[in-house]
């Protein structure tokens, strides 16, 4: 407790931990087992790489604001970015987000697929040295950005953030957690302190890998909604209040089981 970021403090928690894990060994399928991953290890993982999250949402936030402040200064360059669909849309007064009724059950699983994609290559990405992430949060940011400016220069941002309330907030959550985990391979590969590299990343990758284990499951999550809730005719308010509710729940386990839970392996 003295010495938190002591090399030896860290050896002797990470043999304590194992040797816990002999002491009181289970059935790998048990109950008692899967409630304390769960419960423990799995938001332990997750707030102990809060820093890293924060960091991939800074990122995104910058390219975001800036290309959105460039898409209010240059309209035509920012619309013409965009694909000749899309624009033609827009020049309708219409948006690219309707799902047929029923194809929405054929458009949940592929959102899914795409979402789990696209964080798995932000994680991934950290083996590159962070490269391969740091480009994929600031492209996606800069077309998050582009792409409400342009919205709003046509009139249409309120339907856009209508569609997308409901289930963004688990959305862009994960997408950061998962970069975030991405980040953390790179800063062991390097600056792997007075670990040699390969236990510095085997120590980074046992954490971010259980982070991915609930990126992949909040994704699947907001999957469904976007295919089914968020292309929907609900009322504007409860997507609202779905979004706000799941998001709020998420960083509940994360920030405040997750803290309770590390605190007491400490």
């Amino acid at each position: 407790r003295d010495f938190p970021r002591d090399i030896a403090t860290e050896r002797l928690n990470d043999l304590v931990a194992a040797a816990h894990a002999l002491v009181y060994s289970e059935a790998p399928t048990s109950a008692r087992r899967l409630r304390r991953f769960v419960l423990r290890e799995l938001p332990g993982s997750v707030h102990a790489q809060l820093r890293w999250t924060g960091v991939a949402f800074v990122i995104t936030a910058i390219f975001t604001f800036a290309t959105f402040a460039l898409g209010l200064a240059f309209p035509e360059i920012a619309a013409n970015s965009l694909p000749q669909e899309t624009r033609d849309n827009l020049a309708h007064r219409q948006l690219w987000t309707s799902i047929p009724e029923g194809l929405r059950a054929i458009a949940g699983p592929l959102i899914i697929v795409n979402n789990v994609q696209v964080a798995v290559f932000a994680f991934v990405g950290g083996m590159t040295a962070g490269a391969l992430t740091l480009y994929l949060l600031a492209s996606n940011g800069a077309l998050l950005g582009t792409i409400f400016a342009v919205v709003h220069t046509y009139g249409l941002a309120g339907d856009l953030f209508t569609f997308i309330a409901a289930h963004v907030f688990l959305e862009l959550s994960s997408i950061f957690l998962a970069a975030g985990a991405g980040l953390r391979l790179a800063w062991a590969i390097l600056r792997p302190g007075e670990r040699s590299r390969r236990d510095a990343l085997r120590l980074a990758g046992a954490q971010s890998v259980r982070v991915m284990l609930l990126v992949v499951f909040v994704l699947g999550c907001a999957g469904l909604i976007e295919g089914f809730l968020s292309p929907s005719n609900a009322p504007a308010f409860v997507k609202v209040g779905v979004g706000l509710t799941t998001g709020a729940l998420l960083w509940f386990y994360i920030l405040v089981v997750g803290r309770v839970r590390r605190d007491s392996t400490a």
